[in-house]
Parts: structure tokens; C-alpha cells; sequence
């Protein structure tokens, strides 16, 4: 199984240095790619190793070819989208496809009310209206996850005796929930929730994914910033 793991390892490195030193690319290092050459391989490995301790469940290549695919593609996005709604819109559909929970709800602290706000729901229909409620900073799971900075699953929130669960979320009976922070300038902005309708859903390979695609999505943000910081240096006073 270790063989089968660091070949996979190997086979992603390799595709990460095609993809670093592509003709087209020129001039200073790209810090999504250098991103992916360093990180990538390595989560893909252990992504794969879970499935197949926690699923107990044989990945196949095509498979293993699918997570990639699609996260390469969010990259690609990253890389050259300027609109963060559709980033955002692109980061969920990205988490539904590769995982396939139920609803995936992606909330970002507001500046001027320091609240954790719903900006994009995804999967899931016609929610409760208490769905696109916010958060204090702290106040439920999703507040409890940017305010520890950490990953949190939970086998069936309709069970969860410590943390306090949304009434909207037991009403419309979901079951499984996991969520991960979003870190842009080395602090949490925001996390991604996911949901499920059965119990036991979520398996450390899914949080590996979704941190993942929450990373690219940070490092987009950094990406947007920095240019507009070009910007607004280059304009005249």
C-alpha cells in the first residue's frame, strides 16, 4: 500500500514540474505553482492513503486522475480570476464534485460588523431562511472552527451534545458535517462547511481536499491583493 501511495507521490510531482516549467511561463516564479510543486504531491498521497485505510476501498488511477484534474483546474482559476464571487462559486462546486456532500455553504467574516456571514451556499435548495444567518465570532460550530483555526468533523450533528448546532441545519435532518478554515495573510477569513444527509459521511481524505482548495483559494485572495497594492503604487498621488 506504501509503494502504491509514493508512486502516486511520484507521478504528481513529476506533473507539477511540467506544469511549473511550461513554455509559456516566463519571467519570476509563480506562487500558486510553486504552491503546488511543494504541497500538492504530497496531499494528493495522503489523500489517497486515507482512502484507502479510513474506506478501506481500492483507488483507482482514474480516480486519483479525477481529484487531480479538478483541483488543477480550481488552480488554473485561481490563477486568473479577478471576480471573488466567482472564485467562491467555483471553490464549492470544486467540493461538491470531488466529495459529494449535500450542501456546502462557504461564510466570510464581515469587516464592518466582525460577523461571520453567509456569501455563498452551494448543493442544497430552497433552505430554511435562518440558513443565511451569521455568526458571532465564537458562536456555533461555524465559529467555533475560525475561532480555533482547526478542521472539525462531526458524525451526526443531530447527536452533538458539546457544540451547538443550528436548528435550520437538525429541521431539514442533516446529518454529517464537516468544515475548514480559510486563511488569507496567515489569519482566518472565513471557513467552508460541508454537509451530508447520511451519518458518518465525512473521512479525514475529505478534510485533506477541502483544505486543499481552501488554500488555493487563500493564496488567490493574497494574489488579487497584491495586485491591487501594484496598483495603487504605480498611480500618482
Amino acid at each position: 500500500m506504501l509503494k502504491t501511495v509514493g508512486l502516486i507521490v511520484v507521478v504528481g510531482l513529476a506533473t507539477s514540474l511540467i506544469i511549473f516549467f511550461r513554455p509559456e511561463v516566463a519571467g519570476e516564479i509563480d506562487l500558486f505553482l510553486l504552491f503546488l510543486i511543494v504541497a500538492y504531491p504530497f496531499l494528493i498521497g495522503a489523500t489517497v492513503y486515507f482512502y484507502l485505510k479510513d474506506q478501506r476501498t481500492g483507488v483507482t488511477l482514474q480516480e486519483e486522475y479525477y481529484i487531480k484534474w479538478y483541483l488543477q483546474s480550481f488552480a488554473k482559476l485561481c490563477l486568473s480570476e479577478n471576480d471573488v464571487q466567482v472564485m467562491r462559486e467555483e471553490l464549492a462546486g470544486t467540493l461538491l464534485r470531488l466529495i459529494k456532500p449535500v450542501l456546502v455553504s462557504v461564510y466570510e467574516i464581515d469587516e464592518e460588523t466582525k460577523r461571520l456571514e453567509v456569501v455563498h451556499h452551494a448543493g442544497m435548495k430552497n433552505l430554511p431562511e435562518t440558513a443565511t444567518q451569521g455568526y458571532a465570532f465564537g458562536d456555533g460550530i461555524p465559529g467555533w472552527v475560525i475561532q480555533n483555526q482547526n478542521p472539525v468533523i462531526l458524525a451526526d450533528i443531530s447527536k452533538e451534545q458539546y457544540l451547538q448546532v443550528d436548528p435550520w441545519a437538525k429541521s431539514i435532518e442533516l446529518k454529517s458535517y464537516a468544515a475548514v478554515p480559510i486563511i488569507f495573510d496567515g489569519k482566518p477569513i472565513g471557513i467552508v462547511a460541508m454537509y451530508s444527509m447520511e451519518p458518518n459521511f465525512f473521512q479525514d481524505s475529505n478534510v485533506l481536499i477541502a483544505q486543499l482548495a481552501t488554500q488555493l483559494y487563500g493564496l488567490s485572495l493574497s494574489r488579487l491583493q497584491t495586485a491591487a497594492q501594484s496598483v495603487d503604487a504605480l498611480t500618482p498621488p
